[in-house]
């Protein structure tokens, strides 16, 4: 048995409940209605009487209610994110009651095209009426509903489930305490818009489409050509150039070459090749029209690309006004459909309305479908949002940070820059009751902050701050960070636009040990300020703490308040003489724009 078949949730059955409607039936955003919508749904884990522990997971575009464990008579688990949902997971189900719904106008149980019409008897076809992201919301919250759920403490979509949960957080706020969007975005952008038009334009025209009426023809007589060749566009989308180079490349497709040579004309009669790239797209496409419906297809793609939620609420920064969730953003490497700045996007607008959020970026580099295959890194982000507990900060560390804690006002709104895993804003938080964001590159940190129930935010301050609102906090914190960044000048003048103050830590290279060091030994030292051999240091910058008043000065900074620090005792007794360029190992600086 697999480590996964031991952690998996067991048996689920599938559910349809058919919803209560009042007379005139399911009112549509477009303005048509539904006589009867049915909701098919998967639940699993830990059920209280309360439902004050449920997780609702919108399934990506094509995707269904089946998210985790085994259907009744299979032998393995079968869930599409069998891998992030199940007992011990990063969604735990020994915690959590996660439930998870076929979307409105599929072809998965839920009520869709291929569904009865009460008035006529026969499928709707080609006359079910046009739907919205916002009607699918209110299918999923009627159900809830039906099933005493009317509150989440957790909304988690991938792609198009996660702009069903950008609606749902934004329509209905106080309903979700956290919410997750990962490869997704408020829009979809100009590409994704053209792949989506290209796909529903093969269905349209082929012949056995007939107008969505064709569910009393022969299953050779459907528009399965239109809906294969729809997929092929799409599923390529799902992939970045990097996988496809090294996953096909040119490579030829060696049983095709076996074939035998009356196949072989026909094939190049249609221009066919024999690539590999070729062979694995036409698989794609015979699996999914073994499973999936053209008009389901159109109809989905067609709600999800007239959704703009700036366009709705008026703006982006009036939707994030709206959230009052906490709320997680994952980007994917190489996603061609919801890009990395689709999420910094959504990620700046809530920094620019004082809300909660977190911004993590997987660098897998194989593209959208990532959330689906790449689970191990994605479900250590996921696990630590939803598994928040107080960081602990050693005691060595806290004696460190203390100057700066010291210099911080109770109640300031923070900028950490480099915050590793939060153990700065933690302080702050327990001893100032103060709050703000940290920027942080490596990824393992990001989880410790996320787990820490900070706001952390994937950033690199070379690349200028941009996520963050100018005048955004109250105070900026640099800590031992100016002399590995790229461009010191830069970033110092930079963080005095995001924040009235800023302290900053710097090493002074210029220490009398540092001097003594090289004097005798001819050698750098190695040592707490400068922890790295030459030949493998991230210290690009060496400068003294002298160099660093000069900047200031040049550049306008005032430095307020300086606290200079010394580890040996003639390093002390050389501060106590005033002499702070010779004696100091370490030098916390609080600085402000000159008036």
């Amino acid at each position: 048995m697999s480590e996964n078949e031991k952690n998996c949730v067991g048996v689920v059955e599938t559910h349809v409940t058919s919803l209560p409607l009042p007379a005139g039936g399911f009112r549509l955003e477009e303005g048509g209605s539904l006589p009867r919508v049915d909701v098919a749904w998967e639940s699993c884990g830990l059920e209280k009487p309360e439902n004050d522990n449920v997780v609702f997971i919108c399934h990506a575009l094509t995707g269904d209610a089946h998210v985790a464990g085994r259907h009744p008579g299979e032998e393995d688990p079968t869930g599409w994110w069998e891998n992030i949902v199940g007992p011990g997971k990063a969604i735990d189900t020994n915690r959590f009651r996660v439930v998870c719904a076929n979307v409105l106008g599929g072809c998965k149980g839920t009520t869709g095209p291929s569904s009865i019409n009460p008035a006529t008897g026969k499928p709707w076809g080609g006359a079910f009426p046009r739907f919205s992201i916002g009607d699918t919301v209110e299918v999923y919250r009627a159900l809830l509903h039906e099933l005493g759920i009317t509150h989440l403490v957790g909304l988690v979509g991938g792609s198009f489930g996660g702009i069903q949960v950008i609606e749902w957080i934004t329509a209905h706020p106080g309903e979700v305490d956290s919410a997750v969007m990962i490869a997704s975005g408020s829009a979809l952008n100009a590409q994704a818009l053209a792949f989506d038009i290209v796909g529903r334009s093969a269905i349209t025209l082929d012949p056995h489409w007939h107008g969505g009426d064709y569910y009393d023809k022969a299953p050779e007589d459907r528009p399965n050509v239109g809906l294969a060749e729809a997929r092929q566009v799409a599923h390529i989308t799902y992939l970045s150039l990097d996988l496809l180079n090294r996953r096909f490349g040119r490579k030829l497709q060696e049983d095709w070459v076996a074939k035998d040579p009356a196949w072989q004309e026909a094939h190049a009669s249609k221009f066919g090749t024999h690539f590999a790239i070729e062979s694995y797209l036409g698989y794609q496409a015979r699996k999914f029209i073994a499973r999936f419906d053209a008009n389901s297809y159109l109809q989905i793609t067609h709600a999800m690309d007239r959704y703009d939620a700036a366009v709705k609420y008026g703006s982006l920064d009036e939707v994030c006004k709206r959230i009052t969730s906490r709320l997680l953003l994952i980007s994917i490497s190489g996603d061609w459909l919801f890009s990395e700045d689709q999420s910094r996007t959504i990620a700046a607008a809530m920094l620019r309305q004082k809300k909660h959020v977190i911004y993590s970026h997987l660098d897998i580099k194989v593209g959208h479908d990532g959330f689906l295959t790449h689970t191990k890194e994605l479900g250590r982000m996921i696990g630590a949002f939803f598994t928040p507990k107080a960081l602990s900060v050693p005691e060595a560390k806290a004696r460190k940070l203390a100057p700066i804690v010291d210099m911080i006002p109770a109640g300031a709104r923070v900028l950490d820059i480099g915050c590793g895993s939060g153990s700065l804003l933690t302080l702050l938080r327990e001893k100032k009751n103060a709050a703000g964001t940290g920027i942080e590159i490596a990824f393992d940190k990001l989880v410790d902050g996320t787990q820490g129930n900070l706001d952390v935010l994937f950033e690199d301050a070379d690349e200028g701050l941009g996520l963050l609102p100018d005048a955004g906090y109250d105070v900026a914190v640099l800590s031992e960070t100016l002399q590995t960044v790229k461009k010191p000048r830069e970033i110092l003048v930079k963080i005095l636009d995001k924040a009235r103050e800023a302290i900053v830590t710097i090493p002074n290279f210029a220490a009398v040990g540092i001097r003594l060091h090289l004097l005798f030994t001819g050698r750098m030292p190695v040592g707490s300020e400068l922890p790295f051999e030459w030949y493998n240091t991230p210290n690009t910058h060496f400068f003294t703490f002298d160099d660093f008043k000069a900047l200031c000065a040049k550049e306008g900074i005032e430095i307020k308040e300086v606290r200079a620090e010394a580890a040996g005792w003639f390093g002390r007794f050389l501060l106590a003489l005033g002499l702070k360029n010779l004696g100091a190992d370490r030098v916390v600086c609080r600085l402000a724009r000159k008036a």
